[in-house]
């Protein structure tokens, strides 16, 4: 509607003129009046309904007025009337139930009400001032605006039918009339008023109507045909019909022939306890029931058997899976399902697995488990005590030891070693000798280790590092492949001992140079005889000082830990030192002159033989061997004995043997080496249960499975549908069989990883799953995994996929963070709650939201990550709203890259 100016108010009449009324300051102060309200109706600001009041004029008597004044009182009283007529006027268009639109001669909308805004979705401050145009469908935009063009031209709607585009995108039909607003000539159209009436659920009824009408006509003429066929074919119907019943016969004895030949039992059971049916299988086991009922017919009973678990589903309508024990002895997985007879009866089918072997399996597998762990237990805690021996031996020996790997660094090495070398272990572990000592001190004894380790043979040496000499026997050190990993050195110091044979040498060399000049010149002895004395004073000095040097060797060896004998040539022990009072529980005294072999073992009695053989053959080779020997009690106790001829060739012979007791480190080996092979027996005999066990319940399964195929292609409506359910819990027993076979993949693969493409993995393992909705948003990653990551994949996935429902969205992303590769499989399912979500990766957990399963798919998860180093755990999809879905997230190490070789 157009406002109202200083010159006239139009009066709103379809096809009428408009009244002119007289100017005056009355009306130009209530057309003032009545656009400030309008603008504030528009701004929400005057409520509806509310009139504009003009100010009151004075109270007086029309008779007393002069005749201008009453002029004058009698415009204001007919202004105030057309302000009250004007705001009626605008309520109406403004809250009625139709929609009303104005627009003006220049095609701009003026005026929208709230039906209109209801119609399309749009505010009236959103289309005031624009063009009609934004209502129509853009196919007929133009066709529409010309009719609007039209209509300021003086044009009327009667009943037009005018589509409306709505806010959305909708198109509704609206049935409209309008009327022209004339301006002060009378002449020209100022505005169009349109008001319409949505009739789009009336001609899609009209249409709906008109389709129903032609469809019945249709479906007339095709009954008409139908029931002419129909009378022509039902005798053929009756014929087939006959046929159909010996089919379904043949087809019910066919049935009953399947359950005959299943190596399951299947039997009915009615609400009386009765058995109206039972397969072969089951009248093999129990006998025939000859009409008693199950509890007279089983167990001799008078009366129903407390907590029968097979009438449950009696009183819950649902099936139920329990394991029962029979009269037999043998223990039954069974299945029980509601089942209705032909004459609406209702009945139990129940179905019996035999599991009685691998149920004993089970039991004997965990007897066997629990035996196992407290034999580990207890060798533990024995090889824990001999590991604690071994120890204080080798940090209180004053003898060096130390172990190396395969590059001679240090690895291990005992308090003697440190102080020879003079460092504490931080500054030596991780070091070679020749980096400690240099090249020209440590350069040998780095190519001594690494001869043993080529070699494999334990070897003595004499190595001379700084000022002090070393008898150091080395042996290879082994893994328990047999492969050799580095060397373990024990080592005795001998430097005084070689100083004083050094002295002994060269006092030999000068006596027998003496001796030799004393030939030569024995003409000149007498002349010499003053030369003679100096000599022999000199020789009582060296005496003294060779007697000193012996007391000093006398006391090393009397205070070592090793056992020193020195034997003749016809083995018999000439001295003991007293550390055979501590080892072997003799006085040294008694054993001078015993025959060594008479202390050693008769069967290793040959070996410290042949080694005598070898020491005379080659008197500068270094003999070490192990004999057991006899100690003071009678007890055999085991040596490891290193022996060296201690005179050169003219002189007597004499071998000098050092021998160290090291029965315990023996022992400990042995009971060691026995231990791992019952370990690894026990390991063979349960893999050996678990084959037998997965192999018999595979075949097992596998029967099954093709008889519940059978069943499924002969059996309709519930008999199916329960057919479908035993197939079902076949596979769901060989999906349990897989898990076993993957955790046994799991603990028998190496630990040896490779660079693996997660984006590969993840395609693979979600083309697996056809029809699934799956989105990868994974970039261009590598991981240290091997091909069990895909188990984590396929488990992951598929626990979504099976319990998200219907139409569930299942999202795979990747991430590097922290050093690490974060994956994340999401899916919009129903979630898991937060009192499971700890416990979901252990061992035969599953979560309550989200279905059945048998709980190891999640903990093969765990497993194959943790020993990838990483870790898994899951979340809310949305945090804090677990009923929309949850989030696995598990972390990976990334592949090792190579640098580049510019950085």
């Amino acid at each position: 509607m157009p406002n109202v100016n200083c010159k006239r108010i139009p009066k709103l009449s379809y096809g009428q003129n408009p009244i002119p009324f007289k100017r005056s300051t009355q009306n130009i102060a209530g057309a003032a009046c009545h656009k400030g309200r309008h603008r504030e109706r528009q701004r929400g600001k005057a409520a509806p309904g509310r009139r504009c009041k003009l100010p009151a004029a004075p109270v007086r008597s029309t008779t007393r007025l002069p005749k201008e004044e009453q002029i004058l009182t009698r415009d204001y009283e007919a202004l105030e009337k057309m302000a009250e007529t004007t705001q009626y006027l605008e309520n109406l268009i403004t809250y009625a139930n139709a929609p009303i639109i104005v627009w003006d001669a220049s095609l701009r909308i003026t005026r929208f009400n709230n039906a209109f805004e209801r119609l399309t979705g749009r505010a009236a401050d959103e289309v005031i001032g624009r063009s009609p145009e934004i209502l129509f469908p853009e196919t007929r935009r133009e066709e529409l605006m010309d009719l609007i063009r039209k209509t300021t031209a003086g044009e009327r709607w009667e009943t037009v039918e005018i589509p409306i585009l709505t806010a959305d995108g909708r198109i509704r039909t609206v049935l409209w009339n309008s009327a022209a607003v004339y301006g002060d000539d009378r002449k020209t159209v100022s505005s169009v008023i349109a008001q319409g009436q949505d009739i789009t659920e009336r001609k899609r009824a009209e249409e709906a109507l008109k389709r129903a009408h032609d469809e019945q006509e249709m479906r007339v003429r095709e009954r008409t045909l139908e029931i002419r066929a129909a009378n022509e074919a039902l005798q053929a119907e009756i014929t087939e019909r006959t046929r159909a019943e010996e089919a379904v016969k043949a087809e019910r004895k066919r049935l009953y022939d399947v359950l005959e030949m299943l190596p399951v039992y299947v039997v009915l059971l009615s609400p009386d306890y009765h058995v109206p049916f039972a397969n072969r299988f089951f009248r093999e086991q129990f006998g025939e029931s000859d009409g008693r009922r199950c509890f007279d017919y089983l167990f001799s009973r008078s009366e129903p058997c407390e907590n029968c678990e097979s009438y449950r589903v009696m009183k819950t309508g649902a099936p139920h899976h329990w394991e029962w024990t029979g009269p037999d002895g043998r223990d039954y997985d069974i299945f029980d399902f509601p089942f209705t007879e032909a004459d609406g009866s209702p009945h139990i089918l129940e179905v019996g697995i035999d599991i009685t072997k691998r149920k004993r399996a089970e039991e004997a597998l965990q007897r066997l488990n629990e035996t196992l762990e407290e034999r580990v237990i207890e060798r533990t805690d024995e090889l824990a005590k001999a590991n604690a021996i071994l120890n204080a031996i080798c940090e209180n020996t004053p003898a060096p030891i130390y172990v190396t790997d395969r590059q001679s660094r240090l690895v291990m090495c005992n308090p003697a070693v440190l102080r020879t070398l003079g460092r504490s272990h931080p500054e030596v572990l991780g070091k070679s000798k020749a980096e400690l000592l240099g090249p020209e001190v440590g350069g040998p004894v780095v190519a001594n280790e690494q001869r043993v380790m080529e070699t494999g043979i334990t070897e003595t040496f004499e190595e001379e590092i700084g000022h002090r000499i070393y008898y150091s026997t080395k042996t290879p050190l082994r893994n328990l492949q047999g492969d050799v990993t580095g060397a373990i050195a024990v080592g005795t110091e001998i430097t005084e001992l070689k100083r004083v044979e050094a002295q002994r040498q060269k006092l030999l060399e000068q006596l027998q140079q003496s001796a030799e000049e004393m030939e030569v010149q024995n003409e000149e002895l007498q002349c010499t005889t003053e030369q003679l004395q100096e000599k022999t004073e000199e020789l009582a000095l060296l005496n003294r000082a060779l007697q000193e040097s012996e007391e000093h060797f006398r006391s090393l060896i009397e205070n070592a830990s090793d056992i020193i004998l020195l034997l003749d040539m016809q083995g018999r022990i000439t001295y003991a030192s007293p550390s055979v009072r501590q080892i072997g529980g003799y006085e040294p005294d008694n054993l001078i002159g015993t025959d060594v072999l008479d202390l050693i073992h008769p069967e290793d009695a040959p070996k410290a033989i042949e080694a005598v053989r070898t020491g005379v053959a080659r008197p500068s080779t270094s003999l070490t061997f192990e004999v057991r020997v006899r100690d003071a009690t009678g007890r055999w106790i085991i040596l490891d004995v290193t022996g060296a001829s201690l005179i050169r060739e003219g002189s007597d012979r004499r071998f000098i043997v050092n021998a160290r007791d090291v029965t315990d480190r023996k022992h400990a080996e042995e009971e060691r080496n026995r231990l791992i092979t019952g370990l690894e027996a026990a390991h063979r005999e349960a893999n050996l249960y678990l084959d037998i066990i997965t192999h018999d319940i595979r075949n097992a399964n596998n029967v099954s499975s093709i008889y519940a195929d059978l069943m499924l292609e002969l059996l309709e409506g519930a008999e199916r549908t329960y057919a479908r359910k035993l197939r079902d819990s076949i596979s769901r027993s060989t999906e349990i069989l897989m898990n076993v076979s993957t955790i046994r993949r799991i603990h028998a693969c190496s630990t040896g990883f490779s660079p693996v493409d997660l984006n590969a993995v993840v395609s693979e393992e979600a083309g697996n799953f056809r029809g699934a909705s799956i989105r990868r948003e994974i970039p261009p990653l590598e991981v240290q995994a091997d091909n069990l990551l895909s188990t984590v994949f396929m488990n992951l996935i598929g626990n979504s996929v099976k319990f998200g429902g219907p139409g569930v969205e299942i999202v795979v992303r990747a991430e590097e963070r922290d050093g690490e590769v974060l994956v994340t499989v999401e899916d919009n399912g129903p979630g898991v709650p937060d009192d499971v979500k700890k416990k979901l990766f252990h061992r035969f957990e599953r979560g309550k939201a989200r279905g059945r399963g048998d709980g190891l798919g999640l903990f093969i998860c765990r497993t194959v990550t943790e020993r990838y180093g990483g870790r898994i755990w899951i979340e809310d999809r949305v945090p804090g709203r677990p009923e929309e879905g949850a989030a696995f997230r598990f972390t990976l190490k990334p592949a090792k890259r190579d640098r580049d070789p510019g950085s």
